[in-house]
């Protein structure tokens, strides 16, 4: 696919525990971590092709096990 083709996606970032994190704003509990601001979003890019391709995965089958779980 084309660069200019594939989606665009919002990132914010935060500065916490002495690093940057970028959560994707589209995507709930997308988030990708970086020494630095551009580190984080490069690392982004791979959270969300993750993110995508692992929701594509999961809609082609039904769960074999639901549990709840504490956490």
């Amino acid at each position: 696919m084309e660069p200019s083709t594939l989606p665009r996606y919002r990132v914010a970032l935060y500065r916490a525990q002495g690093c940057y994190f970028a959560r994707v704003l589209e995507l709930p509990g997308c988030i990708a971590r970086g020494a630095t601001e551009v580190e984080a979003v490069e690392n982004a890019r791979g959270a969300i092709r993750f993110h995508v391709w692992i929701a594509q995965v999961l809609a082609e089958d039904r769960a074999t096990v639901e549990v709840e779980i504490r956490a």
